[in-house]
C-alpha cells in the first residue's frame, strides 16, 4: 500500500488497558501486513473538536490515509461527520456498548479480522443521511416517536449504571413506553422530486434508514443498502399496549413486514414536523436532540470506507 498512514482515534472512556491490548494487537497484525509501524498512530480524542485537529494534521501527510473510528456508535457518529466529502478512508473498530452500524454492516466480524481488512485497504463508497437544520449527517439511522424516546431514557441509564450499558437500551423500553406511544408527526417523503402517499398518523415510530440495525440490534431495515443513494422510510401507526411487545420482539428479529400498521416506503427526501410546533425528540445514531421541524436528504457516496 506504499506510504499509506493509519489514524485510530479512541474515545477516552475505552480505558488505558483496552487501548494499550488494541495498540498491541494493531502494531502485530501491521508488520505481519509489512507495513511500517511509523505510519500507525493510535491516539485518544476527548471531543469532536480534539478528532477534528487530529485528522487535520493526519491528511497533511496522509491525504489518502485512513481514519478508524476506536469506539460505539457515538464515537463513530462523531468521527464519522468529520469524513463527509474528504479523500480519507473512514474504518470502524467496535470497543463500546453499541455498535449497530459495525454489525449492520459487517455482522460478526471480529476486531483482529477487521483490523486486517483495514490495512487491506478495500473500500466502497457510502451514502450518509444529512439535516441542513443541525448540519449533520447520519451514518445509520434516524427516528422520532417511541424509539427515540428510549434512546433518550437509555442514555440516562448509561449515565447512572456504568456497568449495565449494554443492557440500556431494553431496560429502558418499559419507562419510554409509559411516556407515550401515539405521536402526531406529519411526514412528507419524496423520490426524485415527487411526494410519496403515506399512511396518515399518529405514529408509534417513524424511522428513516440508512443502515440495518439501530437500538442495540433492532432489523427496523434488514434488507438495506447503504450505497444505492435511496433511504428507506419505515413508520408504523400507534397500536395498543398489548401488540407492542409483539411488535419489539418482531423487529428484534427483523421479520416484521407482515404488521398491519407498519409501512415502509423508498425516498431520498424526508420533512418531519410536529404538529403542534413543540420540539420533537430525534435519535440520529444515538444522539438526542429537540426540533419541532426538519428535513433530511441522502448525501450519495458521502464517504468512503472499509470494506
Amino acid at each position: 500500500m506504499g506510504n499509506k498512514g493509519f489514524l485510530f482515534i479512541f474515545n477516552q472512556a475505552a480505558g488505558k488497558k483496552k487501548k494499550a491490548d488494541i495498540n498491541a494487537l494493531v502494531l502485530d497484525r501491521a508488520s505481519k501486513a509489512g507495513l511500517n509501524k511509523d505510519d500507525i498512530f493510535l491516539v485518544y480524542s476527548t471531543s469532536k473538536a480534539s478528532s477534528q485537529f487530529l485528522i487535520d494534521r493526519f491528511s497533511e501527510k496522509y491525504q489518502d490515509g485512513v481514519v478508524v473510528a476506536c469506539g460505539g456508535d457515538g464515537t463513530v457518529h462523531s468521527i464519522g461527520n468529520l469524513m463527509i466529502d474528504t479523500a480519507l478512508t473512514f474504518a470502524i473498530l467496535p470497543l463500546g456498548t453499541g455498535n449497530d452500524l459495525y454489525t449492520g454492516l459487517y455482522g460478526n466480524r471480529s476486531v483482529k479480522d477487521q483490523i486486517d481488512h483495514i490495512f487491506k485497504g478495500k473500500t466502497s463508497e457510502t451514502d450518509a443521511i444529512y439535516i441542513p437544520e443541525l448540519d449533520l449527517y447520519t451514518m445509520n439511522i434516524l427516528s422520532v416517536g417511541a424509539d427515540a424516546n428510549v434512546v433518550f431514557q437509555a442514555n440516562d441509564f448509561k449515565e447512572k449504571h456504568k456497568f449495565l450499558q449494554k443492557y440500556a437500551y431494553m431496560a429502558s423500553i418499559p419507562k419510554a413506553l409509559q411516556a407515550g406511544t401515539a405521536f402526531d408527526i406529519r411526514l412528507t417523503a419524496r423520490k426524485e422530486g415527487a411526494e410519496l402517499m403515506l399512511m396518515d398518523g399518529p405514529y408509534i415510530l417513524a424511522a428513516l434508514c440508512n443502515g440495518v440495525m439501530y437500538g442495540g440490534g433492532f432489523k427496523i431495515n434488514p434488507d438495506g443498502q447503504v450505497n444505492d443513494g435511496l433511504l428507506e422510510l419505515v413508520y408504523v401507526k400507534t397500536m395498543p399496549m398489548n401488540k407492542i411487545w409483539t411488535a419489539l420482539y418482531k423487529f428484534f428479529a427483523g421479520n416484521h413486514e407482515d404488521l398491519a400498521e407498519l409501512d415502509n416506503v423508498l425516498c431520498d427526501e424526508v420533512i418531519y414536523a410536529s404538529k403542534d410546533g413543540s420540539p420533537m425528540v430525534l435519535n440520529c445514531d444515538g444522539e438526542i436532540y429537540q426540533l419541532p421541524i426538519f428535513t433530511c436528504h441522502v448525501k450519495k457516496h458521502a464517504y468512503k470506507r472499509i470494506i
